[in-house]
């Protein structure tokens, strides 16, 4: 499998780059590659800002000129189109714990199933931007950036999807399914953040 890591860059609500807040002794983005380095063949991060990330050992896509600054969408369609995998795991970097257990499950899905993608549901909410796809589905995802549509919901009602949650998921990924999706938007959810490195559980 490949991870391709969707890093946007500055986030309008945070007001910076939120892969580059620090969360203990590592960045948010540095968190992401060493949890999913272990699983992963080949690794991928997509920016529209590449020279803030040359520090870091990972391969550095950015969206195609066309698509340029079309949210996730255009994320995706590079990622998967680079992608040297058939089975691939999505990951944005507002979701500072995904973990690698539950990424790896996802694409066992994925693997043992007919399916064009495997998506976790929480609380009731889909969350396509932590998911197993297959690679195939790039040029779907191409022609959804030219006909202009750009919802993640464009591109997953085209799709074979099954939609997973949390009591679908195997026991030793229970506790931590919740935190796993937890999105890091605001400088008050990178607060919380903090607080949960600290041992309190305030999401």
């Amino acid at each position: 499998m490949d991870t391709i890591i969707l890093a946007g860059g500055k986030s309008s609500r945070m007001g910076q780059n939120k892969a580059l807040l620090p969360l203990g002794n590592e960045r948010v983005i540095d968190r992401l590659i060493n949890e999913f380095s272990p699983i992963t063949r080949r690794m991928f991060l997509v920016s529209n800002h590449p020279s803030e990330y040359q520090s870091i050992n990972i391969n550095i896509l950015t969206d195609e000129p066309e698509f340029k600054g079309q949210g996730p969408l255009a994320g995706m369609e590079i990622g998967l189109k680079n992608a040297t995998s058939q089975e691939c795991l999505i990951i944005a970097c507002d979701m500072p714990f995904a973990s690698k257990q539950v990424g790896k499950w996802l694409i066992d899905e994925l693997t043992n199933g007919n399916f064009d993608a495997v998506i976790p549901v929480s609380e009731g909410r889909i969350h396509p931007l932590f998911g197993a796809y297959h690679k195939k589905i790039q040029p779907i995802i191409r022609t959804c950036l030219l006909d202009q549509k750009r919802r993640m919901t464009d591109l997953i009602d085209q799709l074979n999807v099954k939609l997973v949650e949390q009591n679908d998921a195997p026991e030793y990924l229970q506790n931590i399914w919740g935190t796993c999706f937890w999105n890091m938007n605001t400088m008050d959810d990178y607060q919380k953040a903090l607080k949960h490195l600290g041992g309190h559980n305030d999401f």
